[in-house]
């Protein structure tokens, strides 16, 4: 295994702490520790390790970033990491601190997606930049600043001895690619045995504010093919419109985005509806000079809860039936893993919402407005192993995510400690 070790422990001023900000009461109680001692990890050298370790997926490597944990962990006085893997190169980790009472699991993923187009980089994407009061980096966002927080929360916890709460890091493999090597495979295993889960996701929205809302459920994902079928030929031939590719391709995608599919479905916890994407992607033909047999294009479908596979191609066919089409075009299930992600129910764990919210109102100073997440989490997989789950509670922001120059706002990242913290102590609390 290959890395360089690129982060330091420091004793330093808590800079970063927003002005204003009364924290003491959601971080009392650390018997023993120096105010130095408190502020002596450093957030940006870890984050900037784990930014360096490349993590793109595709196509899929998290060796070197779980390297940067796996040494990490003793000087922050934290268990050693047990890998589980389905494959070597996607190793998932998890870190048990055994204590009393419910046991809460911090959980977070190693991967990132590809950095793009490195042009439309003003930094360099595998390199942490601070610029104009920001953190710039590939990852920095989606998510390695929510490992950051829980690895850092969790070196504060077990440094205290009044704290004596059962607390799991869990930090997998390919969760931007629907979780095949990460926490849907850990499931699959019987390996997640939490009471109850936090993922430190991004929990900002449009505004690209970070903890726009308190999100206790998330949205799904249905992925379907609609496939054409149609008289091939030279494309100087007279073939009649009606009997090509395609036209009827055209005319299924025109008819799907005109049908305001699912457009009176909303979800009751904050009116949240599905989102119907339409032609994400188009594939097919051999040359412009001949009319294909056949022609593809994607139709992705943003589901709530109560939606299942089904219903949605059963919408969908009978919107092509209603343009005429039910025999022209036909709507195929996306190949696995990519065909289903289950959204995730709005979370009803007393202890756990109860933790969440006093921990928002302690360390961000307002109160919660519960929300569900528009994007999708490993929440999915830990909800069908029976495990509440929150899909997000780390700062920035998915509108920031997946492209270029994405980042987080420097002074969120010592409040996205506090908050994991806090959540925890409330958790344990509340026992």
């Amino acid at each position: 295994m290959q890395y360089t070790m690129a982060y330091r422990l420091l004793a330093r001023p808590d800079r970063d702490k927003p002005a204003g900000m009364d924290r003491s009461a959601a971080l009392r109680g650390r018997p023993g520790m120096t105010a130095a001692e408190d502020a002596g990890l450093d957030p940006e050298a870890l984050l900037g390790a784990l930014i360096a370790a490349r993590s793109p997926n595709p196509p899929g490597d998290e060796r070197s970033v779980a390297g940067v944990i796996q040494d990490a962990l003793p000087a922050l006085g934290l268990p050693r990491a047990t890998v589980f893997a389905r494959s070597p190169e996607r190793p998932n980790l998890l870190v048990r601190i055994d204590g009393t009472g419910p046991r809460l699991m911090l959980a977070g993923h190693l991967d990132t997606m590809p950095p793009g187009n490195l042009g439309s980089w003003q930094t360099d994407p595998y390199q942490l930049e601070r610029v104009d009061g920001r953190l710039a980096g590939l990852g920095v966002a989606d998510m390695k600043s929510g490992l950051v927080a829980a690895l850092l929360a969790a070196a504060r916890l077990v440094r205290d001895p009044s704290w004596s709460g059962s607390l799991d890091l869990v930090f997998v493999a390919d969760e931007e690619n629907c979780s095949d090597y990460g926490m849907k495979w850990l499931g699959a295993q019987g390996l997640l045995t939490a009471d109850a889960a936090v993922i430190l996701e991004p929990g900002g929205g449009p505004d690209c504010r970070s903890w726009e809302r308190l999100f206790i459920a998330q949205r799904g994902s249905v992925v379907v093919d609609l496939v054409a079928r149609g008289l091939p030929g030279h494309s100087a031939a007279q073939i009649p419109a009606d009997d090509r590719a395609g036209i009827a391709l055209a005319r299924a995608m025109t008819a799907l985005a005109d049908a305001r599919l699912f457009a009176d479905v909303r979800h009751p916890v904050d009116g949240t509806s599905p989102t119907v994407n339409v032609g994400t992607m188009v594939r097919g033909g051999i040359t412009p000079f001949m009319h294909p047999e056949t022609l593809a294009a994607t139709v992705e479908v943003r589901v709530i809860e109560g939606m299942s596979p089904a219903s949605v191609h059963a919408a969908i066919r009978a919107v092509l039936a209603q343009a005429g089409l039910a025999g022209r075009v036909h709507v195929v299930p996306a190949a696995s893993p990519l065909d289903w992600v289950p959204p995730s129910p709005a979370v009803q764990d007393p202890r756990l919402l109860a933790a969440a919210t006093a921990a928002w109102r302690a360390v961000l100073d307002r109160e919660p407005s519960a929300g569900v997440l528009l994007g999708v989490t490993d929440s999915s997989w830990l909800s069908l192993a029976g495990i509440p789950t929150l899909p997000a509670l780390g700062c920035g922001s998915l509108a920031v995510a997946h492209q270029p120059n994405e980042w987080i706002d420097a002074t969120d990242l010592t409040v996205a400690i506090d908050l994991a913290e806090a959540l925890a102590r409330a958790y344990v609390a509340t026992a």
